[in-house]
């Protein structure tokens, strides 16, 4: 019987289920051993390591670790920051008058990271949240020292953006190439798991659009080619990208190499349908 190895943070065993867990309980119904591990103290051996450490930057104990194994998913997708995956990012000094996002250069917000660097000190993240907005307000420095940003803030131009998101290294400034037909918006989640993949689009009546708000409109998409060749290029066997298609052009959003649930028991089972054989073609590798 082949073993499926699962790796996750050491502080995460408490967090919310991924998708990964949903894919497991299928594989473990085709009759493979799946085990799940947190942190780097155990090394039990497997024919294939999973690492689904939900950060932005896997850290430097955790990609040792991953190495010590023959075979594991996403390799060298160690950091999936927006400086790393984005092609529309703006530093301030472009021409450029169309309008801007601002977002975290951290995945999701920003939050997973910021807690796991304050994990030892909850005290100090407490107060810091009802502090920082006072002292913004107050020093006229907005978002100089955010490490996290919710929601994401849209501005008409470049001239709007508070100058302290321009001093502040994890934030980012990215044109707002949004896809929309009339009031709704709309984002493509390109799946993939080995030579397994699912490709939807979701539309709802805000930019900002999350999984339980959605509603997927389209299944079964041709992905565009420069996903794909994004995809080669990190070297993602397993995770999600979300684009968008602005006037033609294919406009990446995000990385993602630890996807959680996609929504709804039913839209996880489509998922889960569609992706779970690609694990033996990973597995084939060995």
């Amino acid at each position: 019987m082949k073993h499926i190895v699962i790796l996750f943070h050491e502080f995460h065993r408490q967090r919310h289920k991924l998708l990964i867990h949903a894919l497991s309980a299928s594989w473990s119904k085709m009759g493979l051993r799946v085990s799940f591990i947190y942190g780097t103290d155990d090394r039990p051996e497997a024919e294939l390591l999973i690492p689904q450490i939900d950060l932005t930057h896997t850290p430097d104990e955790y990609v040792d670790y991953c190495n010590s194994y023959h075979n594991v998913i996403n390799r060298y997708v160690t950091d999936i920051s927006k400086r790393r995956i984005s092609s529309n990012l703006l530093w301030g000094d472009e021409e450029y008058h169309g309008p801007v996002i601002v977002k975290t250069d951290n995945n999701a917000a920003g939050v997973p990271d910021y807690r796991m660097s304050k994990i030892h000190n909850n005290i100090f993240r407490r107060v810091a949240h009802k502090v920082l907005p006072v002292a913004e307000h107050l020093l006229g420095r907005q978002m100089a020292w955010r490490k996290t940003l919710i929601p994401y803030r849209i501005y008409n131009n470049l001239s709007e953006v508070p100058a302290g998101v321009f001093k502040n290294c994890e934030l980012v400034i990215e044109r707002f190439l949004p896809e929309k037909e009339g009031k709704r918006y709309f984002m493509r989640h390109y799946l993939c798991l080995g030579d397994q993949v699912r490709s939807v689009r979701v539309s709802g009546l805000s930019p900002f659009l999350k999984r339980s708000t959605c509603e997927l409109v389209d299944e079964g998409l041709v992905p565009p080619d420069e996903v794909v060749a994004l995809r080669r290029h990190l070297g993602l066997d397993y995770g999600k990208i979300d684009y968008v298609m602005n006037e033609g052009q294919v406009v990446i959003l995000d990385v993602n190499r630890t996807p959680g649930l996609p929504g709804t028991p039913a839209a996880t089972a489509l998922t889960v349908n569609d992706l779970a054989d690609g694990i033996w073609s990973l597995l084939d590798k060995t």
